[in-house]
């Protein structure tokens, strides 16, 4: 899609800047959908965790005993306290740190100490982990606070079927990084759908691309996008091997699993960039590059150094170094590096919609992917709530 547009902004000036609408985006959007977990890879073994917030609710995402996945509320039934914290592997048990009560991997309420001395009765039957819903596409893992939930797969709404043709269960995890974006989470998404500063911000770390082929189409709430190689452009000789399957000439695919996951591909890499809101004017991008499993013959286990990094970069670990250390002295935009060209974009965006002179202008063809998009926000957080 692209050429002539009379798509226009949907949403409004404190949809980006306002802490109130921030809350309500909190409530009524990320805790009424499917949220981004991490990989299979990451639950490999009976007690690996991973905790995530979908919207107000603390979730944490397990494997059990059986080897199957679980998905509780973070909250203990005692008090109430968060019981697990980030990732890593809880043994057989999780035990809560206020007053010791411990559940097992499936959730049950096994142990209350001095359960006969301090309650007068209590039914440990009833006062179990609160289930949430758990469900893997591909080796994706996504969480939904309601245990009720539509399947993922309604939502993705043939998301799936059309993403392609990258083998991703083979590939191996070659980056993880974090940045530090000081914009709100949907500018970040709304930069990655935007077609037309591929142009102007990226004439050379996205060079290679041929801009007036690209096209996107809907997949229910969902985004997916294609752009070619400019002719006789291909990925061979790159840092990365080119995938095994994949065509060195293929191109990028972008998509967006509505509201913040984004996923990117290319000859020689796919990726989930997943924008993580903090707040009304900040965000966390997590990426997460995987690759050809013969690009850990060449890149080896060194990293980087993050106090070689821009300041942009809040943690990074793998053998893919995500930028060249001089980066860190420049200007983003005389980086040549597409994601730091993108977080001052984004920055700067967001420090222009906070004037009260700012008014928004009109979209062009290659930005009518934005209507859609905040058609979908909209649908969520209606402007008369």
């Amino acid at each position: 899609m692209a050429g002539k547009s009379a798509a226009q902004q949907v949403l409004g000036r404190e949809a980006y800047i306002s802490e109130a609408w921030y809350g309500r985006e909190q409530d009524d959007l990320f805790g009424q959908v499917w949220n981004f977990v991490g990989f299979t890879t990451d639950l490999k073994e009976p007690g690996d965790y991973r905790c995530v917030n979908a919207g107000p609710y603390p979730l944490m995402v397990l494997r059990d005993r059986d080897g199957g996945l679980q998905a509780f509320h973070n909250i203990c039934r005692h008090r109430g306290s968060r019981l697990l914290e980030g990732s890593g592997n809880a043994g057989t048990s999780i035990r809560c740190f206020y007053h010791n009560w411990t559940y097992d991997l499936g959730g049950r309420l096994v142990l209350v100490p001095q359960e006969q001395e301090a309650f007068e009765s209590i039914d440990k039957g009833c006062l179990g982990l609160k289930h949430a819903r758990v469900e893997t596409w591909r080796n994706l893992v996504f969480v939904h606070p309601d245990p009720d939930a539509e399947p993922l797969e309604t939502w993705m709404a043939g998301f799936g079927d059309q993403v392609g043709p990258h083998e991703i269960e083979r590939l191996v995890e070659v980056s993880d990084t974090r940045y530090r974006c000081k914009a709100n989470w949907k500018l970040v998404i709304e930069n990655f759908i935007d077609g037309y500063h591929f142009f102007y911000l990226h004439p050379i770390s996205f060079g290679d691309a041929d801009y007036t082929k690209q096209h996107w189409w809907p997949a229910g709430r969902h985004w997916m996008f294609h752009r070619p190689l400019k002719p006789g452009q291909n990925h061979e000789g790159q840092r990365l091997p080119v995938i095994d399957g994949v065509d060195s000439a293929h191109g990028a695919d972008g998509y967006i699993l509505f509201p913040n996951l984004a996923l990117f591909a290319t000859a020689t890499a796919w990726l989930t960039f997943h924008a993580v809101p903090n707040g009304a004017e900040e965000s966390f991008i997590d990426i997460r590059v995987l690759a050809d499993p013969r690009a850990l013959e060449t890149l080896g286990t060194k990293e980087a150094p993050l106090s070689e990094m821009p300041s942009s970069i809040v943690s990074t670990k793998g053998p893919l170094w995500p930028h060249d250390p001089a980066d860190r002295d420049k200007h983003p935009l005389e980086t040549d590096n597409a994601m730091l060209e993108d977080i001052f974009a984004c920055e700067a965006m967001q420090v222009g919609m906070k004037s009260p002179a700012y008014e928004p202008g009109p979209f062009s063809g290659w930005e009518d992917s934005l209507t859609f998009f905040q058609q979908q926000v909209q649908d969520f957080i209606p402007s008369n709530h």
